[in-house]
């Protein structure tokens, strides 16, 4: 079922038919994936924005469904968030990484356990050659902590944002 394990979690793709599902609504997904979700896990943000936009992108290229995906937390069956790279390696075979963990399920380090699995799978990839991180607010304390613990070394700081990168 998992395309990714760690010890205590699971990841699973982002396919075409789980967005049609999660669009239906999330007991759907629920049955779809056979896991437990806690109640507005899937905020409004992503079926009015980004599942329908990332719904035409499989539908022109299944093979994207497993660059993103949902995380389980295995001990439970539950869906505990989305994470994931936002698309295929672009011309240079850098990837970019995007993570969100729900509310009840954040300050476990499931974050920086997964990304670091994450990682490990990219870099298996044969078109990757590096994963980015980019607009991390610098307030944004646990996400800097979590693309440190992956590597990744700042390349780009403003007044608001910085950007991360890691090569293979």
């Amino acid at each position: 079922m998992y395309m990714i394990e760690t010890g205590r979690l699971g990841f699973v793709p982002m396919t075409k038919e789980a967005i049609e599902a999660v669009l239906a609504g999330e007991k759907q997904l629920e049955k779809f994936l056979g896991l437990k979700m806690v109640d507005g896990f899937i905020e409004p943000i992503h079926t009015e924005r980004v599942f329908p936009i990332r719904l035409e992108k499989l539908k022109r290229n299944p093979e994207l469904s497993k660059w993103y995906g949902f995380v389980t937390e295995k001990e439970t069956s539950t869906l505990i968030g989305m994470m994931g790279f936002k698309t295929a390696p672009d011309e240079n075979g850098l990837v970019e990484i995007g993570y969100g963990i729900h509310r009840l399920f954040q300050g476990k380090g499931y974050a920086t356990e997964m990304a670091l699995a994450l990682k490990e799978w990219a870099f298996k990839q044969p078109d990757v050659k590096g994963i980015t991180a980019t607009n991390i607010l610098n307030n944004n304390i646990s996400s800097i902590k979590i693309v440190e613990k992956l590597g990744m070394t700042a390349v780009n700081v403003n007044e608001n944002t910085v950007d991360y990168i890691i090569h293979k």
